[in-house]
């Protein structure tokens, strides 16, 4: 328990830093279990597998891959054997292209999409000119329903999350602080900055109508 003298404030970390250990280490498992995925932009289909002005035509597929943090991913046709086949069957998706929620007030929120997820979309041509990748547009879910804005337990890897990212920073103001005051004063804006993150995250999905399901406690 670190106490803060001039705040008198009390943070109990034992738990913060437990939870970001065990993130840290299950999401080591995660990327040991999970096959590399090889994705090369450039061999994705060329201009002429589409129409000029794009395909009407509402095709299926799965996701093959997706990142939150890149906001891109691609789309395995059906019809496209899942174990045999080339990059060129890929169709590339960005978030933009998703068809996005919106609140009463106008508020747009934009969903992320999830391994193995079936969707519906339509085919355009590259957007710029010598580019050799069409991409899906206007996607939804298979039956057409709206993508949801947030997947289930994201708020609960999202809170996780900060916490892992909280106890790496109190590592480091540890290991190089050396006055005590100042480190305790870092520790507690620290602190701050993650609770805000997260209740503006759980805001953000009030706001979309998906009040986030509180994360289990852990033991």
């Amino acid at each position: 328990i670190i106490c803060c003298k001039r705040t008198t404030r009390y943070i109990t970390m034992n738990s913060l830093l437990l939870g970001a250990s065990k993130f840290a280490v299950s999401s080591l498992r995660s990327n040991r279990a999970a096959p590399a995925t090889r994705l090369v932009a450039a061999r994705c289909f060329s201009s002429d597998d589409v129409s000029s002005t794009g395909d009407d035509e509402v095709k299926t597929g799965i996701i093959k891959y997706f990142s939150y943090k890149t906001q891109f991913g691609f789309i395995l046709p059906d019809g496209v054997d899942k174990k045999s086949h080339d990059d060129s069957d890929l169709i590339f998706i960005h978030r933009n292209d998703i068809k996005a929620q919106q609140n009463a007030d106008g508020e747009k929120f934009y969903p992320g999409l999830k391994r193995n997820q079936r969707v519906a979309f339509k085919v355009s041509p590259p957007d710029k000119e010598g580019a050799k990748c069409a991409k899906a547009y206007d996607l939804t879910m298979e039956d057409g329903e709206l993508v949801p804005a947030f997947q289930k337990g994201y708020f609960e890897r999202y809170t996780k999350t900060q916490k892992a990212q909280f106890g790496d920073r109190v590592f480091q103001i540890m290991s190089t602080c050396t006055d005590q005051q100042d480190m305790e004063t870092q520790i507690v804006s620290a602190f701050d900055q993650v609770k805000e993150n997260i209740e503006k995250q759980r805001a953000k999905m009030e706001r979309a109508g998906m009040p986030p399901d509180e994360p289990a406690e852990e033991k």
